[in-house]
């Protein structure tokens, strides 16, 4: 495999890329390189490698769709491409790889202009993890000219939320980092809570890091609108046929280096929230209920996923 889908599979895996659209984006973008550098010398040969290369790439994390999908996507291309010659081939994939990542720009951005739209004045805004899509919501809303704070939770172990917090105070937004522990001592006062997604279920559950159910159903107890920022290629096609996404258990020593003997350490990574608890998805075609992300994801996606 090219050494660059190498690295990009061992950053993925070792966090080093993380949330979902970073995720897709740089296996898109591994998957260019490979284009524009792979050694085959006829078209069977490199057609070969790029299947292996898209394979590796949407291995490299669990739950992840959004990968899976645009990966499967840039391979159906490929296997009905007509181009004969291995030169005009390689060209054709090269630009329509391009037009994948100009379209999630463009889809981010669409997002984000209806999520800002949510963001009350003089609110305190509730977030978990990192997700660069939330957080573009909330910087929009800071360019609207919005007053309001957020709360970012840590969240342990690998704390993400710190992210979250460096990108929102280099952005003049008013926030504060909390443990995770604290999430019903803020939701008290808060309005909103936003935060990301890393899959989207037939059912509109979502999938996501540890601790945003805990999050939702508190949310649920106060009476606190609850809205997921989720582009419609994190749905999750297999989920339709009741195949569960599986869920990531990360390693011990990211909890406790050194525990004692007899002392068992789990350290799951995400984890679903139903449907129920969650207000609204917020999408490139607006802010929909979670019932309707599945045929407006399938619509949009293709038929082709299924297969």
């Amino acid at each position: 495999m090219h050494k660059q889908a190498e690295k990009t599979v061992r950053d993925i895996k070792s966090l080093k890329i993380q949330g979902a659209r970073n995720v897709a984006t740089a296996a898109l973008k591994a998957l260019i390189v490979f284009i524009e550098e792979g050694r085959a010398e006829t078209k069977k040969e490199f057609l070969e490698e790029f299947r292996k290369t898209v394979e590796t790439l949407s291995r490299s994390r669990p739950t992840e769709p959004m990968m899976r999908n645009l990966l499967q996507e840039a391979a159906a291309f490929a296997e009905e491409s007509k181009e004969e010659s291995l030169a005009a081939f390689r060209n054709t994939l090269k630009r329509h790889e391009e037009k994948m990542l100009k379209q999630i720009e463009k889809d981010k951005q669409k997002l984000v202009q209806y999520g800002a739209r949510l963001i009350p004045n003089n609110a305190l805004v509730l977030t978990h993890c990192h997700s660069s899509t939330a957080t573009g919501i909330l910087i929009k809303a800071k360019k609207m000219k919005k007053r309001f704070r957020v709360v970012a939770f840590e969240t342990r172990p690998r704390y993400q939320g710190r992210k979250t917090a460096k990108e929102l105070a280099g952005a003049g937004i008013d926030v504060t980092l909390a443990v995770d522990g604290s999430m019903s001592l803020f939701m008290k006062k808060a309005d909103i809570v936003l935060v990301g997604a890393d899959s989207i279920t037939s059912r509109g559950d979502l999938i996501n890091k540890i601790g945003t159910s805990t999050l939702a159903h508190i949310a649920k107890m106060y009476d606190v609108s609850f809205y997921v920022a989720a582009e419609l290629s994190k749905y999750s096609p297999k989920t339709i046929f009741g195949t569960r996404e599986k869920i990531e258990e990360r390693d011990f020593k990211e909890v406790w280096k050194t525990p004692p003997k007899n002392v068992k350490i789990r350290n799951p990574a995400f984890e679903a929230t139903s449907a129920k608890y969650i207000n609204g998805y917020v999408t490139e075609l607006g802010v929909i209920p979670p019932p309707s992300f599945f045929s407006m994801a399938t619509k949009k996606l293709g038929i082709r996923l299924y297969e």
